[in-house]
């Protein structure tokens, strides 16, 4: 069976729908592919999964509720520059393509799920953490990134009685962010009862884990591995090997085109556009995207990317987080609770042209 279309969007998450729901709306044939029958929020599925009690509105839509363009729930198998074959047989025919598949953490799937593909089984995913984690008195976490620092932070405020230790390899914790911001998040996890312990590189032997450094090893009732992020570009291998880098991200140019192609682009977490890795960065990208690709179609100029002023909220537990604003890092309730409030839920849907759904 064949589908044609102006467009073809693969991948529904944060990028991906922000650029398919602006070019529908401008009047252009768009098809939007992805493997899940439902949109997430992801900033919200850690305390979705450990404090689910504690959220007032549904981190998850079904594309069929609020996508404005053609939805196909499959997988791109492979693509080249003008045919994208599916999972379910179907073969889409476009003219462009905008590839946006995003990342995932092998061997954390509570954070993006790698086998739940539909609200219900995402639903029940979610409540078989909630039940392995209940029954855990000890908790250990291996990475220091921004997923593992939230998840350390959301356990100990859930259940302040469970040991909670956090191990990472790094001398500090959210490299990514400015030094006041890490060392805050330090203090506010410490505070909590975390036991934090960096510069330690762990290996796994059976059930233990060992530093490789001092030998110290690490035992616990659960391990979360918030490590090894993984780019979704598989699938590219075949029909276009040549566009991934070393590390299976997608090269591009200025303009958000993958480079050596004038119709296909890559944005969000699966491409090299930016090397902040952040879903609101994603989100912002599939609207100049879109924008691009209008102008284009009217012969208009098109400007070259240029990354945009944004806030990192960390969330350190249900009542503490460290803001990275583009003017200063802050503690404070006024700036945390931007994520705090409801983990980004209503501000993620909103942009992506619906609202949340109210969980009773």
């Amino acid at each position: 069976m064949i589908k044609r279309t102006d467009v073809l969007i693969v991948g529904g998450g944060f990028a991906g729908v922000s650029v398919a729901q602006k070019l529908a709306k401008q009047g252009m044939q768009v098809v939007l592919v992805d493997r899940k029958d439902h949109f997430e929020v992801t900033f919200a599925t850690l305390r979705n999964a450990i404090a689910p009690n504690l959220l007032t509105a549904n981190p998850r839509k079904y594309y069929r509720d609020f996508i404005q363009s053609d939805f196909v729930q499959a997988d791109v198998v492979s693509m080249d520059d003008r045919i994208a074959k599916s999972s379910n047989g179907l073969e889409i025919h476009f003219k462009q393509a905008v590839i946006a598949t995003g990342s995932r953490y092998p061997t954390l799937p509570i954070a993006k799920s790698t086998s739940a593909y539909t609200i219900s089984e995402r639903e029940q995913e979610m409540r078989n953490e909630q039940k392995i984690l209940a029954k855990s008195q000890s908790v250990l976490i291996v990475g220091g990134g921004t997923v593992g620092v939230e998840l350390a932070g959301e356990i100990s405020s859930a259940f302040p009685n469970k040991t909670v230790t956090l191990v990472h390899s790094k001398d500090v914790l959210l490299g990514h962010l400015k030094p006041k911001a890490q060392n805050k998040a330090l203090e506010q996890l410490t505070a909590k009862g975390v036991s934090v312990h960096l510069n330690t590189r762990l290996v796994k032997e059976g059930a233990i884990y060992r530093s490789m450094n001092t030998q110290e090893t690490f035992k616990a009732d659960l391990v979360y591995e918030c490590v090894g992020m993984s780019p979704n570009t598989e699938f590219l291998k075949t029909e276009l090997p040549g566009v991934l880098d070393k590390m299976g991200l997608i090269k591009v140019d200025e303009y958000m085109r993958v480079r050596g192609y004038s119709n296909l682009y890559a944005i969000g977490d699966c491409s090299t556009l930016d090397k902040n890795k952040h879903g609101y960065i994603a989100n912002v990208q599939g609207g100049i995207l879109a924008s691009v690709i209008i102008n284009q179609a009217k012969g208009k100029k098109v400007k070259p990317y240029k990354t945009p002023s944004y806030a990192i909220v960390t969330p350190t537990g249900t009542e503490t987080g460290v803001a990275q604003m583009p003017f200063g890092v802050f503690t404070s309730k006024l700036f945390v609770n931007l994520k705090q409030k409801d983990m980004g839920i209503g501000h993620m849907l909103k942009a992506s042209g619906t609202t949340p759904d109210l969980l009773s």
